[in-house]
Formats: structure tokens, sequence, C-alpha cells
């Protein structure tokens, strides 16, 4: 648990003091957290927390790409997702506060073994006053083919993102 602490700092720390340099080129940073729901017989509600980097801007650019690390705490062993996904920007005047956006991809996912997996969803960007962050929320469906079954879950991920301009 100290490590994932240190880890969350050291993530802060360059996402307040490295945004600048890589706003002029659309590139965005964020964290976020949430509950993640198991859509299998029996249920359950596990914990995750989420880093990702955007690339491409959202304004006048309807298509970027997002890079994501999530990592699920589980009652077994701690389930880590890493992915890359489309990004969908819904047309929004310049001046808008909310962003919605389509998201989807295909990523990897580890609890001790390895499996490939799919995810689709929606969300939505809401700009903070005139600051360069802004809070991001989530859910998306997640497909992972593990060994003869499929295994399906839904995370809703609230967040900030910084970085990028519009």
């Amino acid at each position: 648990m100290r490590n994932l602490a240190i880890g969350a700092a050291a993530v802060a720390l360059a996402i307040f003091t490295g945004t600048s340099p890589v706003a002029a080129q659309g590139i965005r940073f964020g964290a976020g957290i949430g509950p993640t729901f198991s859509l299998e017989s029996g249920g359950g509600t596990d914990f995750h927390v989420m880093g990702t980097a955007a690339f491409g801007r959202e304004v006048g650019h309807p298509v970027n790409f997002r890079i994501d690390a999530m990592l699920q705490f589980t009652e077994g062993s701690d389930l880590f997702i890493g992915s890359g996904n489309v990004v969908y920007n819904f047309s929004a005047a310049e001046d808008t506060r909310i962003r919605p956006y389509a998201i989807g991809g295909a990523g990897i996912y580890a609890d001790g073994g390895t499996d490939l997996g799919i995810n689709a969803g929606a969300g939505a960007n809401f700009r903070l006053g005139n600051s360069p962050a802004r809070l991001f929320a989530e859910a998306r469906f997640h497909a992972i083919f593990a060994e003869g079954n499929t295994v399906t879950q839904l995370p809703i991920t609230v967040g900030l993102m910084f970085g990028g301009g519009h």
C-alpha cells in the first residue's frame, strides 16, 4: 500500500508540473477512482484507480486516442488493466462546459495470468472555470476473454484531466 501511495504522489507531481510543455500538443494526463461492479452471477463490487494519457485536441477533432492503466483491488489477486482506446467527442461549441464522448478499445488484463479483452462506454468532460483541469466521469463495459469463459464488469470512474487546452 505504501508503494501505491508513493506512485500516486509521483503521478500527481508529474501532472501538476509537466502539463505546460505538452499542452500545446494536445496531450492530457489524468487520474481517477471509482467502483467496479462485477456483472457475473453473484456480482460483487471492487475498487479501482486509473491513470490516463489522452492524445489529440477535443475541439474541432472528434476522434482522439487514449491510453489507460487501471489497478483494480480485488479479494483475490489484484487485476491490472492496460488498454488503448479510441475516443469520439460529440460536437459542442468551444465554450461548452460539458463535452460528452464515447470510448472503446482493447487491452491486456493481468491478475497472475494474462488475458485479452475489449471495452466500450461513454462519459463526459466538465470544464472547471478557466482552469486547464477538467473533471471527467465515465462508465465502461469490459469483456475479459479468460481461459474458456468471458468475464464482464462495469467500472465507473470519476477523475481529473490536465493539459492539452480544449
